[in-house]
């Protein structure tokens, strides 16, 4: 039996692998790294996606959808993920639940040629596999979006971007 010590250890360093666990969720968002992103969900992953549009129940569909819309080789897509604010709870030995706060910016360089921004709360639940924590499910409702149409601004430009 583990000490109350040893339990508080345990919990935090739960804590820790859950965050990085998210972290690398974004970061391979960002990158398009989709072999990266399947690493971190579990194959029976539910999403929701877009206050409910996007619904899936596994990992194949999720990441068919992501490839299709963010896709690095389409060049004219741009987007970021940024989590900060985590409420993570260790719920069992195995699962957890953690709420981030997220700001996503999605620049689409191509005909549609716009910005859009949002903030929006992350709600997570985890679980612990033989290759360590996974999310099992994900989702997210948006506090706010906004966007605007590239061309409106005639002074806009990249000074540089992964593609170039």
């Amino acid at each position: 039996m583990q000490s109350d010590l040893e339990q508080q250890i345990q919990r935090l360093t739960d804590i820790e692998a859950i965050k990085t666990l998210k972290y690398r969720y974004v970061k391979a968002m960002t990158y398009s790294d989709w072999d990266a992103l399947e690493a971190t969900l579990i194959e029976s992953v539910e999403t929701s996606y877009s206050d409910g549009k996007y619904t899936f129940n596994n990992r194949e569909d999720v990441l068919n959808l992501l490839r299709s819309s963010h896709n690095h080789a389409m060049h004219n897509i741009i987007a970021y993920w940024h989590v900060t604010m985590p409420i993570i709870e260790i719920t069992s030995d195995n699962t957890a639940t953690g709420s981030w706060g997220m700001y996503h910016r999605y620049i689409d360089r191509g005909e549609r040629n716009v910005e859009e921004e949002q903030f929006a709360f992350y709600e997570d639940e985890y679980l612990r596999t033989d290759e360590g924590w996974k999310i099992s499910k994900t989702g997210y409702r948006r506090v706010m979006e906004q966007g605007f149409e590239r061309g409106d601004i005639a002074s806009l430009k990249f000074n540089a971007t992964r593609f170039d």
